[in-house]
């Protein structure tokens, strides 16, 4: 062989190397939440791969691309490498690489299309059935299901994890479609074939789809302990992406069992790091879980920490930096909570401006003081200001009213997993 020839060959197969490490590391961006990076790495991927003419490794790039276009909720972005994708796909039949059908079912299961991913699952799998196949990259999402288990032809570690990871994607589907013991099954026996080995991301996306399979038979409790073994795992991986989805789980757990405060404290971590429009499907389902936190749980809600308060009738309304206001309702509120164990439920006038103003009462300079605001508030929250049906008067004071449920959220909040004091909150649910 010419030093030429040999020379082109050692290029290109650096070349080929070199592509397989951007998709990995693109693929390891995306599950750190770096996912505008990652796209950036795809795109880079995209373009060389299509210089060298190395057809697979371009399918992957468009493949990853579909799937962070389908969690921005990008639609325009979808069509586009869909069909880019499928024209490949016809012009190439032989060559496409499997995470191409695993990309194309994850876009179908988030449209919300089951018996269509769950077919592109079983091409994925079926791409791995009869000949050993080495993926150059590593998919970061949990969720899918089957109808038969596929075996492994191939006991190579790559290979392996990737057959899990689509028993684990066919397993979401079947819950998704309500085929909740065949998902079990499943899951059970990935972990039987596969958690001693610890491949990256199989056990804790596992553990995600116990915890909602345990959620939807509304056993809270055992659902708890499977959400946290996938935080727990997540944590060590790194895996800062389906870690959200962890806290996302808390958060559903927390509301079904009226624990409410709780649930706001772990909505709020997930929007808070979920921030962007790369996470587009992920805020639509916690926005989805807020609205329902907020049905499920109050008539009055008193938001310290953003100075909202909000109504069955009015929604949620802005109190500015009308502090005042907003002090008293937190001292209405407490009180009110405390009616829950036989004692008062509401506060004289004595009581209210000693809490809210820090000053002993004097009816003379008080009282107009007091009553101007009682009114302000009223104006604010009841939907008839001459007939209240939040605030009313009580003895030489107020309350309020009695069986009306109450979400008090101050600024300081007591952490979830309970070793640590971060904030405090309180809720009367009367």
């Amino acid at each position: 062989m010419s030093e030429n020839k040999k020379s082109f060959i050692l290029e290109q197969e650096t070349s080929l190397g070199t592509l397989s490490s951007l998709l990995k590391i693109a693929q390891l961006q995306a599950e750190k939440c770096e996912l505008k990076e990652a796209r950036k790495t795809f795109l880079q991927v995209l373009v060389s791969s299509k210089d060298q003419g190395d057809t697979k490794s371009t399918m992957e790039a468009i493949a990853g691309l579909l799937r962070l276009s389908s969690e921005a909720l990008d639609e325009k972005s979808i069509e586009k490498w869909d069909r880019e994708l499928d024209s490949l796909v016809r012009a190439y039949p032989k060559q496409v690489p499997p995470m191409v059908w695993f990309c194309k079912g994850a876009v179908a299961r988030y449209r919300g299309e089951f018996l269509l991913a769950q077919r592109h699952f079983h091409r994925y799998l079926k791409a791995f059935k009869n000949k050993p196949y080495a993926s150059s990259s590593n998919d970061p999402s949990p969720n899918f299901s089957t109808n038969q288990t596929p075996r492994s032809s191939n006991s190579e570690p790559e290979t392996e994890a990737s057959i899990a990871r689509g028993w684990i994607m066919l397993a979401t589907v079947l819950q998704q479609r309500g085929r909740l013991k065949r998902s079990l099954w499943l899951c059970k026996e990935v972990l039987r074939r596969f958690g001693k080995k610890n491949y990256r991301g199989i056990n804790g996306i596992t553990y995600l789809i116990l915890g909602t399979l345990f959620e939807r038979e509304k056993d809270y409790k055992t659902a708890t302990l499977w959400f946290k073994k996938a935080h727990v795992h997540f944590l060590g991986e790194h895996n800062w992406f389906y870690h959200l989805y962890a806290l996302y789980g808390y958060a559903r757990i927390a509301r079904k069992q009226q624990n409410y405060p709780q649930a706001h404290w772990y909505l709020d971590l997930v929007e808070k790091a979920a921030f962007g429009p790369e996470f587009g499907l992920l805020r639509r389902e916690t926005s989805a879980e807020r609205l329902k936190l907020e049905k499920d749980t109050i008539d009055l809600l008193v938001d310290s920490r953003k100075g909202i308060i909000a109504t069955r009738e009015s929604g949620e309304l802005s109190i500015g930096k009308q502090y005042v206001l907003l002090h008293i309702l937190e001292a209405l509120s407490e009180a009110h909570e405390d009616g829950r164990n036989g004692a008062k439920r509401g506060l004289s006038k004595s009581e209210i401006i000693e809490r809210v103003w820090k000053e002993t009462y004097r009816p003379e300079s008080h009282d107009n003081k007091l009553y101007y605001n009682i009114n302000r508030l009223r104006k604010l929250i009841e939907p008839d200001i001459r007939k209240p049906q939040y605030l009313l008067n009580w003895k030489e004071g107020y309350r309020l009213a009695p069986g009306l449920r109450v979400q008090l959220i101050e600024d300081q909040v007591e952490n979830p997993r309970g070793n640590v004091n971060e904030k405090k909150q309180k809720i009367g649910a009367f």
